[in-house]
C-alpha cells in the first residue's frame, strides 16, 4: 500500500469526464520476425502475464481517502485480471492509416475504469495498407493513467515489456504475487488523522524554504518573460474549452536529418531542431486559418527529474519549462536560432529556481481543496477568462536506438499520446527509437478537425528547415569557393607582378662576357653591359656634345665667299 504525492494527486483531480487524464503510445509490430508462426493472440497475453512481475506498478489499485480528506492511496489489486486489461480488435478493410489513426482517437477519448488498475492495451490487427509497413502488421495501444506513470516512465516501461532479439525466452517466476487487503474507511480516516500532523510540518518547510526565493526570482524570470514566458501565451483556438473528442496524428523523420540540421549550428540541440519543426508546423496551421497571432505562441516542455539523488516520492517526477517557441519568425534558420537561445535561458532560469522545486511546492495543495477547485473552473470554464500560460506542450522522450521484439514480432515504430484538458488542447510527443524520431499530435476534435493537413504541416515544416540548412551550407561552401579563388587570383597578380619587376630590370641591364684574341695569340675576356637598340639610340642622344659641329655647319664653314666687284 503507497500513498500517491501531491504531482500525482493533481492528476487524478484533474479528470472529469471530457478529460481524462491519461497518457499512452501505439507501437507497430512486424511479425513476421518470430519463430512461432501465426502470432495468436494468446501468445501476446501469455507473454504480458510471464513479464507482469518486472512492472508492479501495473497491478495498482486507485483507493480514495472519504470526504478526500488525504492523499489516495495505491494498492496491489487482489482481484486482478489481465484479460480484462489486454484487449483484441481488427481494422475493418482496406486497413490504411486514417483507420487506425480514428480507432486510436475513439480508444484514447475514452475515460479508464478508476475500480481497476488505470491502464488498457489493445491489439489492433488488419494494417494490410499502411506506407512503409509490410502487410499483416498488427498494432498495440496502450492507456495508462498519468498519476501512474510519466514520459521516463514510460519509456522504462516500454524497455521492460520488449526484448533483444526475436527468439528471446520468456523467464518464468513461481514467486507468488502479494496483494493489498482493500483497507476500510475507518483505517483510512485513522491514517488521515496521522497524516495531517505530518503535511502541516512538511508544508511549513516549504514555505520556508520557498517563500523568499519565490517573491525575487520565480516571478521575476517567469512572469516578465526573458527566457521563460508563463503567462504571457496569446490565446488561440487549442486555448479553449475542450469537448470529450480526440484525433491523433503523426509523421516520422529519420533521426540523422534531425541530427544534420542540429549540427549545423553551433550549439543547437536534437530538442531545439524538434521545437522548431513544431513552430514552423503551428505557424503553417494558423496562417492557414487566418488566425496566427502576431505574438509568439509559447509552449510547456516537461523535464524529467527522476535520479537517484532526489530520493522523490511518487510516479511522476517532473519539472516543466516554459520558453517562447518563436511562431512569429517566418524564416526557417533564424527561428531555430531563437529557439536555440530561448531553450537555454529557459534551462538557466530553471536551474536557478531548482529542479524539484515544482515536487516541493505542489505539497501545498490540500487534497479536499484542490479537488473542489479544479472542479469548479471545469465547471464555470474559468480559464477562457483568463490568458494562457502556454498554448501547448512538447515533450521529448528519447528511446532506445536498438531493434526491440515482443513476443517475436519486431518493434517498427512508436509514436506517443497524450491528455486534453481546458485551455490546453494540442499535446506533441516526440520520441526517439532505432534511428527513427516520431513527432505525435493528440489534440481535441473541435480544435483541429483536419489532423490530417496538420501533420502535413509537420512534414512541410522539416522539408524548409532541412532545405535552409542545405541551402545555406552551399552557400557557405561558394563563400569559401570564393575566397580561395580570389587569394588564387591574387597571388597569381602578386606572382605576375614580381615577374615584370624582374624581366625589366633585366632588360635594362644585362652583361655579356666578350672574348677578344690578343696579337701574341692569348685569349682574353671581357664583361660588359648590352642594352636594346632604343636603349642605345637614347643614350646616344644624351651623350652628344653641344660644342661638335654637325655636318651642315661644316658645309656652311666650306661654301667660299663670293668676291666683291
Amino acid at each position: 500500500m503507497e500513498q500517491l504525492s501531491a504531482l500525482d494527486t493533481a492528476f487524478i483531480n484533474l479528470e472529469t469526464g471530457s478529460t481524462p487524464m491519461h497518457i499512452g503510445c501505439m507501437a507497430i509490430y512486424d511479425p513476421s520476425t518470430a519463430e512461432e508462426q501465426p502470432i495468436r493472440f494468446k501468445q501476446i497475453l501469455s507473454y504480458f502475464k510471464n513479464r507482469l512481475y518486472k512492472t508492479p506498478s501495473l497491478r495498482n489499485r486507485y483507493i480514495q481517502v472519504p470526504v478526500g480528506l488525504d492523499y489516495p492511496y495505491w494498492i496491489a489489486d487482489p482481484d486482478f485480471d489481465i484479460e480484462f486489461h489486454l484487449r483484441h480488435i481488427a481494422l475493418p478493410t482496406p486497413g490504411d492509416w486514417r483507420q487506425l489513426c480514428i480507432q486510436l482517437a475513439r480508444l484514447h477519448a475514452r475515460p479508464l475504469d478508476m475500480n481497476r488498475p488505470p491502464w488498457e492495451i489493445y491489439i489492433i490487427e488488419g494494417l494490410d495498407n499502411i506506407k512503409g509497413i509490410p502487410k499483416g502488421c498488427y498494432a498495440m495501444v496502450m492507456k495508462i493513467h498519468h498519476a501512474l506513470i510519466d514520459g521516463e516512465g514510460g519509456a522504462a516501461l516500454l524497455a521492460t515489456m520488449h526484448d533483444l532479439g526475436a527468439g528471446a525466452k520468456p523467464v518464468e517466476t513461481s514467486q507468488p504475487w502479494i496483494v493489498d487487503r482493500i483497507p476500510t474507511s475507518i483505517e483510512l480516516l485513522a491514517r488521515a488523522s496521522i497524516n495531517t500532523c505530518n503535511n502541516t510540518l512538511k508544508k511549513s518547510r516549504v514555505i520556508a524554504k520557498y517563500s523568499l526565493p519565490i517573491a525575487r526570482g520565480m516571478l521575476k524570470r517567469t512572469i516578465s518573460g526573458k527566457g521563460c514566458s508563463l503567462g504571457n501565451a496569446p490565446r488561440t483556438r487549442f486555448n479553449d474549452k475542450v469537448s470529450p473528442h480526440r484525433v491523433f496524428e503523426a509523421m516520422d523523420f529519420p533521426l540523422e536529418d534531425i541530427k544534420r540540421i542540429a549540427r549545423a549550428i553551433n550549439g543547437v540541440k536534437v530538442n531545439d531542431v524538434v521545437v522548431a519543426i513544431i513552430s514552423g508546423a503551428l505557424r503553417r496551421y494558423l496562417n492557414h486559418k487566418g488566425e496566427l497571432p502576431e505574438q509568439s505562441l509559447n509552449a510547456m516542455v516537461p523535464v524529467s527529474i527522476r535520479n537517484k539523488k532526489n530520493n522523490l516520492k511518487g510516479f511522476n517526477q517532473l519539472s516543466f519549462l516554459f520558453p517562447k517557441i518563436y511562431t512569429d519568425i517566418e524564416a526557417p534558420l533564424e527561428r531555430l536560432h531563437a529557439i536555440h537561445i530561448a531553450q537555454g535561458k529557459a534551462k538557466s532560469n530553471h536551474e536557478a529556481m531548482g529542479s524539484t522545486e515544482l515536487m516541493d511546492l505542489s505539497q501545498l495543495l490540500p487534497n479536499t481543496m484542490t479537488n473542489l477547485a479544479m472542479r469548479t473552473v471545469k465547471k464555470y470554464n474559468l480559464l477562457s477568462h483568463l490568458r494562457p500560460f502556454f498554448n501547448t506542450v512538447i515533450a521529448n522522450v528519447a528511446g532506445p536506438q536498438i531493434p526491440l521484439y515482443q513476443a517475436g514480432s519486431k518493434l517498427l515504430r512508436f509514436y506517443g499520446t497524450g491528455f486534453c484538458w481546458d485551455s490546453l488542447g494540442l499535446f506533441h510527443i516526440v520520441f526517439s527509437y532505432n534511428g527513427n524520431l516520431t513527432i505525435s499530435a493528440t489534440c481535441c476534435r473541435d480544435m483541429m478537425p483536419d489532423p490530417a493537413f496538420y501533420a502535413r504541416c509537420l512534414q512541410q515544416s522539416f522539408d524548409d528547415l532541412f532545405q535552409a540548412i542545405e541551402n545555406s551550407a552551399k552557400n557557405q561552401e561558394n563563400i569559401v569557393r570564393e575566397e580561395k579563388e580570389s587569394h588564387a587570383r591574387q597571388a597569381s597578380l602578386e606572382k605576375n607582378s614580381q615577374s615584370n619587376e624582374q624581366e625589366k630590370t633585366a632588360k635594362t641591364s644585362r652583361k655579356t662576357t666578350i672574348r677578344i684574341d690578343t696579337k701574341d695569340g692569348s685569349v682574353k675576356q671581357k664583361s660588359t653591359d648590352i642594352t636594346p637598340k632604343s636603349e642605345e639610340k637614347k643614350t646616344i642622344k644624351k651623350t652628344v656634345s653641344p660644342t661638335t659641329p654637325t655636318n651642315n655647319s661644316q658645309k656652311q664653314q666650306t661654301v667660299p665667299k663670293p668676291n666683291k666687284q
